[in-house]
């Protein structure tokens, strides 16, 4: 696994707000401090904000918030595990990771924990006369009103917590969620201007043989997370060859498999052989897929809401709805202005052949695995048929409006097969008129 892939799994997961959260508490914690043994310690003058405590009192309260902060924020952990627990059975595994994500719950989960520990390293600072070598005992009175401060954003981000995980958990706000992954992905895969400076990512408009590449192959088994083409191309720049992937994000592969072909006739064995640990190399190997660059998985996160939906222990048609209304959206942007770029250039010298992932391919993604689980439900093949409708409508690239077509066809053929009742039929029938030529 690359290091920046490290890094985006290290910044999605629990770990990364709440030691931030916890470094920034001690630099806080002993800030405060210094600021109250410059001012010599003494008490502010009394107000309705600022107060003043003693020895005793100062460590009763700092004692009772950091008590109180633990006992909550066990609390938010268990909420949130659990919820974590019901959202994966009901809704699959995937989605998981967008909890995990949740920058809502990586900072209250990080201000809980860091007012726990200013706490304490506050606390640990007051100590009376006789340890302190003076007449007077210290105590960091502002320090002490800052603790108290905290505790009460505290109690605010616990109202806020409560409400964010009791909404995060609806299907609308789950499929919502997915869809803002997949439709960045989308943007990112099929409309953003690639290639910028030197580098042009274009049509193909050269014929690569086949047989006349090195093979490349997988130095170890696992998923593809990611490929940088750029990297690649910068290094293959001065060498006089190119490189065809055969594989793209989100594919799995055996150590040993054939992943890409180099083609190298003008450099010896050695050269060729440094060249192919760096075309290996530029693609990321891990235990599990990156929705960061894999589309593909981004859409099944939206499809697994739909077919778990309509799994019998479930039998939830309106979660569909939602999942396919999601999905729909994402398709028909990917199909519009759409046009096949597989090749790096550089200078009119192709340079790295990528495997694209059209929006032919999404299409059939989508309709192949959600087929079979709608066919039993009039209302479920009806979304499926608007879903296709909607982007036969609105997409502009051919192959995938052509397959749309197809796949439509499919569902009223296979509906028409069931024994269900004449009027579905018939509402299923209209649905399909309503978008392409009986």
């Amino acid at each position: 696994m690359h290091f920046l892939d490290r890094v985006r799994a290290f910044r999605d997961s629990f770990l990364m707000v709440p030691l931030l959260f916890i470094v920034t508490s001690i630099v806080l914690a002993q800030t405060m401090i210094a600021l109250d043994h410059h001012f010599g310690g003494q008490p502010p003058q009394s107000s309705a904000i600022f107060f003043a405590v003693g020895p005793d009192g100062a460590r009763g309260m700092l004692s009772a918030i950091a008590s109180t902060i633990l006992s909550v924020a066990t609390m938010a952990f268990s909420i949130t595990i659990s919820v974590m627990s019901s959202v994966s059975s009901s809704f699959g595994p995937r989605i998981v990771r967008n909890f995990m994500a949740d920058r809502s719950n990586q900072v209250v989960l990080g201000v809980f924990t860091a007012t726990f520990l200013y706490s304490l390293l506050v606390m640990r600072s007051i100590h009376g006369a006789e340890i302190s070598g003076r007449d007077e005992a210290f105590v960091p009175h502002i320090a002490v009103n800052f603790s108290v401060f905290l505790a009460v954003i505290c109690a605010g981000m616990l109202i806020y917590f409560i409400n964010h995980i009791a909404s995060s958990i609806q299907v609308s706000r789950l499929a919502s969620g997915v869809q803002s992954n997949f439709l960045s992905l989308v943007d990112s895969t099929y409309h953003s201007q690639k290639g910028e400076d030197k580098f042009v990512l274009g049509e193909q408009r050269y014929v690569f043989e086949p047989d006349g590449g090195l093979p490349v192959l997988a130095a170890h088994s696992g998923n593809i997370r990611s490929i940088n083409y750029r990297d690649i191309a910068e290094k293959l720049n001065n060498e006089n060859c190119t490189v065809k992937y055969l594989v793209a994000p989100g594919d799995y592969v055996v150590e040993g498999e054939k992943i890409a072909l180099l083609h190298t006739p003008f450099l010896t064995n050695e050269d060729s052989q440094k060249i192919m640990e760096k075309v290996e190399s530029a693609c990321s190997i891990g235990s599990s897929r990156a929705v960061s660059h894999d589309i593909r998985f981004a859409e099944e996160q939206l499809l697994e809401l739909g077919i778990r939906a309509l799994s019998p222990g479930t039998n939830d048609p309106f979660t569909l709805t939602n999942a396919t209304r999601e999905l729909t959206v994402g398709l028909v942007r990917a199909t519009q202005g759409y046009s096949e770029r597989s090749l790096y250039y550089l200078e009119g010298q192709p340079l790295v052949w990528i495997h694209p992932i059209s929006p032919a391919e999404l299409i059939n993604h989508a309709f192949d695995l959600l087929r079979s689980y709608a066919i039993g439900h009039a209302s479920s093949v009806i979304d499926l048929l608007v879903m296709a409708g909607k982007i036969y409508t609105l997409g502009e690239d051919a192959e995938a409006r052509a397959r749309c077509q197809f796949h439509a066809a499919v569902l009223l053929d296979s509906f028409r097969a069931t024994n269900a009742h004449q009027h579905d039929k018939s509402r299923v029938e209209n649905t399909y008129r309503t978008y392409f030529a009986s």
